[in-house]
């Protein structure tokens, strides 16, 4: 089963276009940076996809997490789950997770909480590296590689609404990608970040799969950073809204976490 749905991309830099940003002031919800592009959107079920091939792959996981909505449990608990499901999965010789985010899109439209991000994106950059010197220097460490992953869980009943793509790495270049600063990332700590994300102009080449109906019992994992790569592709994804949604249907309910591996 594939469907068609809309993707909104960056319109291309113009000449001497400063760097878009994000997180210095409320963005326009119209995105005037931006075009929707319809897209066919493949049903990634059908096709057995590892993580090194596209750059993500379906995991199956249970949780013992019962409320993701409490971010203490989700902490002493899921994030062992999740660092636990990462070594077995790539063999990393230590799996750090940085931080979390749960979505909900009935509880977006009052501001309570994040909705499902439809804009077409990347987590980081190449420039990530840097954003890790700090760390190193302080633990002394000399890793070999570094390879950072999202782990992306939906847990809502029915597994319909607004739900999440990834473009296979593959069909994607350098010259569409567009570094883009973030500001106030990780906004719930002490002291907040500004990181490198990227966002992409539109290909036709782009090829993108989505996981129909996914349940709480599954986990979609994808690459957003790696230290080998040069030049680094990620997995680009976004949230898009499903066409002919039928209603009263459960609203998206999700929670990502991004895990830092370590190769020695």
């Amino acid at each position: 089963m594939n469907i068609e749905a809309e993707f909104n991309y960056r319109n291309p830099l113009k000449e001497n276009e400063s760097k878009p940003a994000f997180g210095l002031s409320e963005e326009d919800p119209n995105m005037p940076d931006h075009k929707s592009f319809k897209k066919t959107v493949h049903n990634a079920r059908e096709l057995g996809f590892d993580i090194s091939m596209g750059g993500f792959e379906l995991l199956d996981h249970k949780s013992s997490v019962v409320d993701f909505y409490n971010d203490e449990e989700v902490a002493n608990t899921y994030y062992g789950e999740m660092t636990d499901l990462v070594k077995q999965k790539v063999g990393a010789d230590l799996v750090q997770i940085v931080s979390h985010i749960t979505r909900n899109e009935a509880q977006a439209e009052s501001g309570e909480r994040k909705g499902g991000h439809r804009l077409v994106h990347n987590d980081f950059t190449t420039s990530f590296g840097k954003t890790l010197d700090p760390f190193l220097q302080e633990t002394g460490m000399k890793p070999k590689r570094i390879v950072v992953y999202n782990l992306w869980r939906r847990f809502d009943k029915d597994g319909l609404d607004t739900p999440f793509a990834v473009c296979d790495k593959r069909t994607v270049t350098e010259k569409e990608l567009i570094p883009t600063d973030l500001f106030n990332y990780l906004p719930d700590q002490t002291q907040s970040l500004t990181v490198e994300i990227c966002q992409s102009s539109n290909s036709d080449a782009h090829k993108w799969y989505f996981y129909p109906n996914m349940q709480r019992d599954e986990v979609l994992m994808f690459s957003t950073y790696d230290s080998d790569e040069n030049p680094f592709i990620p997995t680009l994804h976004s949230a898009f809204d499903y066409p002919n949604c039928p209603e009263g249907v459960t609203p998206r309910e999700s929670i990502e976490v991004r895990a830092v591996c370590f190769f020695n």
